[in-house]
């Protein structure tokens, strides 16, 4: 089988796969994600390594047929090839039996395609898991797109709930592993990780060989771009009516973060507006993050990068876009902002790593933001000794930038609700000309983070 582009990164997912194949009993494992996130390059990387079925389903009447057609050719079943399967019940027989003695491993991909056309599917799955395959050892691995329905295969109202032996959703990658798709400069990442996220399929189709600005042309903003109506296409997957779900995105992206804001903004009535951005959060769309130390009046934000980018300076201008009007120097006036922004939340991952990994002045248990009556804090760490209090600045800086910051951390930590005996402040910046100032102060630059 062969695997197109690179495969970066996934150690986690492969090792966890290793794990479950190298065991004695039979695995049912639901394996899902957001379309491009790379599940399909895991499981071809780890068939390829120990060997087995990869089908990926399609929505036709047919699919058990084609899958027949796969498991003959698999397994060299000429019988089979003159006798297709043709129901699941048969399917899963066979699947048993091939699997009583031996390991096999099939992989279902896309699975959420076949349950919607035979309805039947995991209610049969159940049944002859519980009389024949659950005895055997094969490893069979669901996998799907559809982040809401995966999920609720793995439910209390699911039919396979308590046969299923294992779940993994596979995540966005970090900033840090997307570097090693392409040999760019660390400022450069950055800004496509601001627009792009940590997406595999989206930096493999970025090209290196072009500009920035050409890549997002081809890539987001032009008609007819690949990705040009990503985020529509993928809410779309998951919902009936995502009208109401733009109004909510569009009202985050510009600037109503609170929730009676976005109330206003949207047009949704308070009662209503709650549920519509549950389902967001669920979805890791988007996210709510309260001022640290309490658990009210939280801010509501896109998480995700590529709808953030897209909702802030895409949708607002597809009139343009639909009379070919070019709108990259539009983009270019608020572009730093807005890699700033973003750039905050590459901050606060590259201190949980170091956290992680034992690197900074305590072990911190607690990271987020902080804010009252107007003033705030980018990123607030709270350990059991210490605080570390921090300063995000997508910009150069001098030795004297970095003492006024400093001494304005010094007065903020003074309003902060949780104190502790010690306290170490932080700037990340783009880039610092001297790191070297106190033992108390920390300070980092690209050339930390990547």
């Amino acid at each position: 089988m062969i695997l197109l582009g690179k495969f970066i990164d996934r150690n986690n997912e492969i090792d966890y796969l290793r794990n479950k194949y190298g065991g004695e009993k039979a695995e049912l494992i639901v394996i899902y994600g957001r379309r491009r996130i790379g599940k399909t390059y895991i499981l071809q990387r780890f068939l390829q390594e120990v060997g087995g079925l990869y089908l990926l389903a399609e929505e036709s009447e047919n699919v058990i047929l084609d899958f027949s057609e796969r498991l003959a050719e698999f397994f060299n079943d000429s019988f089979l090839i003159e006798n297709p399967i043709r129901t699941w019940r048969a399917f899963f027989t066979y699947l048993g039996e091939r699997a009583k003695n031996e390991r096999v491993v099939v992989v279902i991909d896309e699975v959420q395609y076949i349950v919607k056309i035979h309805k039947n599917f995991l209610s049969v799955l159940q049944k002859y898991w519980d009389t024949q395959l659950a005895n055997g050892k094969i490893m069979l691995i669901l996998c799907g797109s559809l982040v809401s329905f995966m999920e609720g295969i793995m439910s209390y109202s699911s039919p396979i709930y308590g046969r299923r032996t294992g779940g993994w959703e596979v995540k966005e990658m970090h900033y840090y592993d997307c570097a090693k798709f392409h040999n760019l400069q660390r400022e450069r990442v950055i800004e496509i990780y601001s627009v792009f996220g940590g997406v595999p399929q989206y930096w493999s189709d970025y090209n290196p060989e072009k500009g920035f600005w050409e890549n997002l042309r081809d890539l987001i903003i032009q008609k007819g771009a690949k990705y040009h109506d990503e985020p529509r296409y993928l809410l779309k997957m998951e919902l009936r009516d995502i009208a109401r779900y733009f109004s909510i995105l569009r009202a985050i992206a510009s600037g109503y973060t609170t929730f009676g804001k976005i109330a206003d903004k949207s047009g949704i009535d308070t009662n209503s507006l709650g549920k519509y951005l549950s389902v967001l959060e669920n979805l890791n769309y988007v996210e709510v993050e309260y001022s640290i130390g309490s658990r009210r009046g939280g801010i509501y934000r896109i998480k995700d990068n590529l709808f953030n980018f897209w909702f802030r300076f895409i949708y607002p201008h597809r009139s343009e876009i639909e009379m070919n009007i070019d709108i990259v120097p539009r983009i270019k006036r608020d572009f730093n902002l807005y890699v700033g922004e973003r750039f905050e939340g590459i901050a606060k991952e590259f201190l949980i790593k170091m956290n992680a990994e034992g690197k900074l002045p305590d072990i911190y248990t607690e990271f987020g933001r902080w804010w009252h009556k107007g003033e705030e804090i980018d990123i607030v760490a709270v350990g059991e000794k210490s605080l570390l209090i921090a300063e995000v600045k997508w910009k150069d800086m001098e030795e004297q930038d970095i003492k006024r910051i400093i001494a304005k951390l010094e007065k903020k930590r003074l309003n902060l609700p949780i104190q502790r005996e010690t306290t170490y402040y932080c700037v990340i910046a783009r880039k610092i000309k001297n790191k070297k100032l106190d033992e108390n102060i920390l300070l980092y630059d690209l050339s930390d983070l990547l």
